[in-house]
C-alpha cells in the first residue's frame, strides 16, 4: 500500500522532462500527479535547458546571475504525510519560482529529485517541526482567489498564521552606453503573511496597522493596538507576527 501511494504522489524524472515542452498534454485527468507540469510559463522555459547526454535527455537548472529561485539552496530533511498517513522521510527543497517542492530519498547528488504533487491533503513537515508546507487556496492582497504553498508559522485554537513566499525574475539588460552598467538577470524574493480564523477562508494580512486592526471588532482591535504599542510589534517581521497572533488567539 505504501509503495502504491508513493507512486501516485511522486513523478519520475523522465516524465517530468517530457513536460518541459510548451505543448500541453491532452487527456489529463483530475488529480493526475503529472497535471502540475502543464503550468510551465514561457519565463520558466527560459530557466531550463534540455541537453542530450549519451542518448538521454537531462534537465539542467540555469537560474539567474543574482539571487535564487529556492527557499534554501540545499536539501533539508522532512516528513511527508497524505492526510494522516506517514509516507516517510525525505530530503526536500522548495523551488519558490516554479511553486514545486523537490524531494529525494537520499542526500546523494546523483539521485534525481522528484516533485511533490500539489494537493491540500499532502503535507510536508520539516524534521525540526519549525515549518509545515501545504498547497492551499487563499485570497491574496488584491482580493483575488489564488493558491500556492503556504508555510504554517503558528497554529492556535482559533487562528493560524501562514507565510507565503514569492520570487520574481528580472531578465538581464545590456548597457545602453558606456556610461551605464549592464544589469544581470536576477531573482528577487518577497514574503507575504496570511491568516485563517477557524474554518474561514485564508486571507492576506496587511502590514499597515490601521488596515490590520479592521480585521477585528472594536474591543479586540483596542487590545491589539495596545499590545502592538507595548511590545513594539512590526507587522512585517515574522517573529513579531507570531507573538501577535498568539496574543490574539488567547483573547
Amino acid at each position: 500500500m505504501r509503495t502504491l501511494v508513493l507512486a501516485l504522489f511522486f513523478c519520475k524524472a523522465s516524465m517530468l522532462l517530457s513536460q518541459l515542452a510548451p505543448a500541453p498534454r491532452t487527456g489529463a485527468v483530475e488529480n493526475d500527479p503529472m497535471a502540475n507540469f502543464n503550468k510551465w510559463t514561457p519565463m520558466m522555459q527560459k530557466l531550463f535547458q534540455q541537453v542530450k547526454n549519451d542518448g538521454e535527455t537531462v534537465s539542467y537548472y540555469v537560474g539567474a546571475e543574482v539571487g535564487s529561485a529556492f527557499e534554501t539552496e540545499g536539501f533539508n530533511k522532512g516528513k511527508v504525510f497524505y492526510q494522516e498517513e506517514d509516507l516517510g522521510d525525505f530530503f526536500y527543497r522548495y523551488n519558490i519560482f516554479s511553486s514545486e517542492i523537490e524531494v529525494k530519498k537520499t542526500h546523494l547528488k546523483e539521485e534525481k529529485h522528484k516533485a511533490l504533487i500539489r494537493d491540500p491533503n499532502v503535507v510536508l513537515i520539516a524534521t525540526n517541526g519549525a515549518k509545515k508546507y501545504r498547497f492551499l487556496p487563499f485570497i491574496n492582497e488584491k482580493g483575488e482567489q489564488d493558491e500556492g504553498y503556504l508555510i504554517s508559522l503558528y497554529e492556535g485554537d482559533k487562528y493560524t498564521l501562514y507565510k507565503f513566499l514569492e520570487v520574481k525574475f528580472s531578465e538581464a539588460k545590456a548597457a545602453a552606453n558606456s556610461m551605464v552598467n549592464p544589469k544581470p538577470s536576477k531573482f528577487t524574493q518577497f514574503t507575504e503573511f496570511y491568516y485563517k480564523h477557524q474554518d474561514e477562508t485564508i486571507r492576506a494580512l496587511s502590514s499597515k496597522k490601521n488596515k490590520f486592526l479592521k480585521y477585528f471588532n472594536s474591543a479586540m482591535a483596542s487590545l491589539i493596538k495596545d499590545f502592538i504599542k507595548k511590545e513594539k510589534i512590526n507587522l512585517s517581521i515574522e517573529g513579531d507576527l507570531i507573538r501577535l497572533m498568539a496574543f490574539i488567539d488567547q483573547h
